[in-house]
Formats: C-alpha cells, structure tokens, sequence
C-alpha cells in the first residue's frame, strides 16, 4: 500500500529562476569570500606593505609596456579571429 499525495502544482512566478540562480551565486559568493577572509586573516596586517610593493612595480614603465603590448597582442588576436572567412590558407 503506498500513499500518493495529490499537491497542486503551482505555476513559477516570472523572474523567479533568474533570482534564485542570483542568490545561489551571491550565496556562493558569499561563503568564498568569508573562507578567503579567514584563510588571510593572519596576513591582513602586512598588506599595507604588500600593496606599496605593487604600487611601486606597476608603476614601471616596463610593466606598464607589458601590458600594452598584451592588451594589444590580444586585440590583434580578436581582430583577426573574426575576420575569418570559411576559405582556409592551409
């Protein structure tokens, strides 16, 4: 003997999916971010020193040429993915 209960369906409500899936990923966010903060937590008092250090290489004119030429090597990339044609060289 088995017992079957009769629930009625009740129809989702417009933009319920999209809200559940932003709480899954603000909740999933959430819980990363405290793990980050407890893991680094001993290590919070030096990051004043270490974000002096960035500060200090990022303002290289070697690294500041790095990254043009990485944002540009990638732009010339993007450009010539999309201006293929069906017709290989090869």
């Amino acid at each position: 003997m088995s017992i079957r209960l009769n629930i009625a369906r009740v129809p989702p409500i417009p933009g319920m999916k999209r809200f559940l899936v932003l709480l899954a990923i603000a909740t999933l966010g959430f819980i990363v971010g405290s793990g980050i903060y407890v893991l680094l937590e001993p290590f919070l008092p030096s990051l004043p020193n270490f974000i002096e250090r960035l500060l200090e290489v990022a303002s290289q004119g070697w690294f500041i040429a790095g990254l043009i030429g990485a944002s540009l090597a990638v732009i010339i990339i993007l450009i010539w993915a999309s201006s293929g044609s069906g017709d290989y060289w090869w």
